[in-house]
């Protein structure tokens, strides 16, 4: 078996801390997992273990590994993701196809019964290398398996709009990333999970203004019944507090696609309804890769997608009236997909798809095609009109991360039938948006395609590309310092744009204005291709 299939088809390992009363003065702490005898563990002393408790293994880092064994179906060191972007729209309609390499990673969250209690499943890779490390610096320290969606989305910001963000189409992203944010070396374990936002200076527009369209699309979240997640990025005078997110990063108006259940009373909410999953409440762990229902829909979701009718959701006290009792293994999505409604569910996936190129199926082509009303008449996003032109950031993250281990685009222009773009959006008269069946009836083989080249920001903040950092110290897990200086940041201010200054791959030509490294090879200075976060 190759490493990339043992990656597959091995039950993503679990951690728990172990079991231990909490306080130094000894009170009762959470109760552990159940005792040969059934009873929970007893109080720790000053903190000590209970008895009875159970010591588990450390997560397995799922995704990434240093090295390929198998270069002919991927490069998992590569520090550029090439992205290939298609855009097309008619008279009501804006279609996108996004296509690139990478993990199929459909699953996100789940809640298992193990020793004989239930427990969430389920995190990002930075997050549970901090829970092995024990280090609250770099991550959150309660994460008991590598399970993580994979994603794409795109900023879209409109220079004629009345909340142009002055500047995006020289410096996209990075306007929107702080020092402050989660996994970036001003956040602590007590900030909770702030994410990105437009400072109002920048933005023009007073805090708390949608600023930036945000087509969101996830793999596990809202793909599998034929959607994609719309969000908006806010102008924001940023105040942290000590839990939350404080950040920008907002659901459009209404409701989301998918929902979160938890563990109640010591049992999830809702399990799976047996008469849409062939008889099973749950499905065991150790088919974990291969059950078809490694998602669950709420009742108006049953039919909606490209895999209806779905797996539904039926409520615990349900469940157990038809005499439902767990057993070691069950598990059960923590993430429910629902309809969604308003603003956030108008964006739909219709024809995406993956196509497996690794002999277990665990890798492979995107293709990522959704879709939106030219104009929703949502104030929280960018109306989109023939022969206007568009700035756009293109996202991916891929191997279990997230926050700043994903890959970003340097902004490019989009237009509508001008041709004065970066990527030119062609005019599809023929075809009417109507359902399904309209978004599937593009030949996106006719379809002009541009290739980005995506590479990993690390710690590039907008503080550090403005000099903002210059007097601050940032040690890495050595405790070497890494530099705060950015040389550009006198042209920043001036407003010339990243790509004056850097190319993407050192082979690419050189930039106009200073050649000042590729980010190819830059990354790993700031901290990126998955480094530690180096900390004040």
């Amino acid at each position: 078996m190759s490493i990339i299939q043992g990656l597959k088809l091995a039950v993503p390992l679990l951690f728990l801390l172990t079991m231990a009363g909490c306080g130094d003065d000894g009170d009762t702490g959470p109760a552990g997992p159940a005792g040969a005898d059934g009873a929970d563990g007893a109080d720790g002393a000053d903190g000590a273990d209970g008895a009875d408790g159970v010591t588990r293994a450390l997560p397995t880092l799922q995704g990434h590994i240093p090295t390929d064994p198998e270069p002919q179906f991927h490069t998992l060191d590569d520090r550029i993701l090439p992205y290939d972007v298609q855009a097309a729209y008619n008279d009501t309609t804006f279609f996108w196809r996004l296509s690139y390499r990478g993990p199929e990673e459909k699953r996100h969250e789940y809640i298992r019964f193990t020793n004989g209690a239930w427990q969430r499943e389920g995190g990002d890779r930075r997050d549970a290398q901090a829970t092995i490390d024990g280090d609250a610096q770099q991550g959150d320290l309660t994460v008991n398996s590598t399970i993580y969606e994979q994603r794409t989305s795109i900023m879209i910001n409109d220079p004629l709009g009345a909340t142009n963000v002055d500047g995006f189409g020289e410096f996209g992203c990075f306007l929107a990333c702080h020092d402050v944010s989660r996994h970036m070396p001003e956040w602590t374990s007590t900030s909770g999970h702030d994410t990105k936002y437009i400072d109002p200076a920048d933005a023009g527009s007073p805090s708390g203004t949608p600023v930036l369209d945000l087509w969101h699309w996830r793999a596990a979240r809202s793909n599998p019944i034929g959607r994609s997640d719309d969000q908006n990025i806010l102008s924001l005078a940023f105040v942290d507090s000590t839990s939350g997110d404080d950040g920008g990063r907002k659901g459009d108006a209404g409701q989301s696609v998918f929902a979160s259940q938890n563990i109640v009373g010591g049992n999830p909410e809702f399990v799976l309804d047996p008469g849409t999953t062939s008889g099973k409440f749950a499905f065991k762990w150790d088919d974990f890769w291969t059950t078809p229902f490694y998602y669950m829909t709420r009742p108006d979701a049953e039919q909606i997608g490209p895999l209806a009718p779905n797996p539904v959701q039926m409520a615990w006290a349900d469940a157990a009236t038809l005499g439902y009792l767990a057993s070691e293994g069950d598990t059960v999505p923590r993430r429910i997909l629902r309809a969604g409604a308003g603003s956030r569910a108008d964006i739909t996936a219709f024809g995406t798809e993956f196509n497996p190129e690794t002999p277990d199926s665990s890798y492979g082509v995107w293709n990522v095609q959704i879709q939106r009303a030219l104009d929703t008449l949502n104030p929280d996003d960018i109306a989109m009109v023939s022969g206007n032109t568009y700035e756009a950031g293109f996202e991916v993250h891929l191997w279990e991360y997230t926050t700043r281990d994903h890959y970003v685009s340097f902004p490019v222009t989009v237009s509508l039938g001008t041709g004065t773009g970066d990527i030119d959006a062609v005019d599809l008269t023929g075809i009417i948006f109507g359902g399904p069946e309209s978004a599937l009836a593009i030949n996106w083989e006719v379809i002009p395609k541009t290739r980005l080249n995506l590479f990993q920001p690390g710690i590039t903040s907008w503080e550090f590309l403005t000099g903002a950092n210059a007097g601050k110290t940032y040690l890495d897990a050595q405790g070497v310092a890494v530099d705060q200086a950015h040389g550009g940041s006198g042209s920043v201010l001036a407003g010339e744009a990243c790509v004056s200054c850097h190319n993407v791959r050192s082979t690419d030509p050189a930039p106009p204005l200073f050649d000042a490294g590729a980010m190819e090879d830059l990354a790993e200075q700031r901290g990126g291709i998955w480094e530690n976060t180096p900390v004040q």
